[in-house]
């Protein structure tokens, strides 16, 4: 009787073979055929899941992703609205190990994204959900009536976003510059700056 395929966890495992090799080498090294290899694959087996590099990059970040946002639903968050907001900003940030090797392979994916058609549709979805998320965290400060009364929120929104990629790009490539520490002061203080100094603590 012929063995069922569970594509799903095959693709799983191609992802988790390829996020251990750029890990360990850097992305430049997740070719085809050294993916293959690390998931106990021959190349033309992996090519029935993945065609092109291009194609299996963007399966690694969308499930990496997902993998970010079950990180962050299992945290238990601060009922002070700030100190909520700035925690899920602190996980777009690469603050730490995991965090700097989403980071690199979004940016090197952004940068592939302006000669690969295939990629420019992923950069752009996820820039969008960058602001989109960035437009949630001010309007949830704004609901909470902690926005100072002068606060153009509109703008807001579109500095914040583009203060969090600042950041991410600034902490990993000068890491000895913005530190954890510095990442966590200047969001804090960005957030301050937005808020009546009455509401808050």
């Amino acid at each position: 009787m012929p063995r069922m395929v569970n594509h799903e966890k095959k693709r799983k495992s191609i992802a988790e073979a390829a996020w251990s090799i750029i890990k360990k080498e850097g992305i430049e090294k997740a070719s085809i055929r050294r993916v293959a290899t690390e998931a106990g694959m021959s190349a033309g087996a992996l090519r029935h899941y993945f065609s092109t590099k291009d194609e299996m990059l963007l399966f690694i970040m969308d499930y990496y992703l997902e993998e970010g946002k079950k990180r962050s639903q299992s945290k238990s968050w601060s009922d002070n609205p700030l100190q909520a907001v700035a925690a899920v900003l602190l996980e777009l940030v690469p603050i730490d190990e995991e965090k700097k090797i989403e980071t690199s392979v979004w940016w090197i994916l952004a940068l592939q994204s302006l000669t690969s058609d295939t990629l420019k549709e992923k950069k752009d979805e996820m820039t969008n959900g960058m602001y989109e998320l960035a437009s949630s965290m001010i309007e949830i400060l704004a609901l909470q009536g902690i926005l100072s009364d002068s606060t153009n929120v509109k703008l807001e929104k579109s500095r914040l976003a583009v203060l969090i990629d600042g950041l991410s790009i600034h902490a990993l490539l000068r890491p000895d510059v913005y530190s954890p520490d510095k990442v966590k002061e200047v969001i804090r203080y960005h957030l301050e700056t937005l808020c009546n100094e009455s509401q808050l603590s």
